[in-house]
């Protein structure tokens, strides 16, 4: 995503790098992950929530 927004100039490059720095180590290898996934081919962000949703819930039980 942060490849992205600096390609597209949607925010200053100085905003980009310290969203970079602050990501979570799991945020980041999971966009590495998804990268690889031809766009016609992921899931929906709704898919991604739910998904994640599942998971903050089986956690919480």
């Amino acid at each position: 995503m942060t490849r992205f927004i600096r390609e597209r100039g949607l925010l200053p490059a100085s905003d980009v790098d310290a969203i970079i720095g602050g990501a979570p180590v799991d945020l980041i290898d999971f966009q590495r992950v998804v990268a690889d996934i031809p766009l016609a081919e992921r899931p929906t962000m709704r898919d991604w929530i739910d998904r994640f949703n599942d998971g903050v819930e089986r956690l919480a039980a």
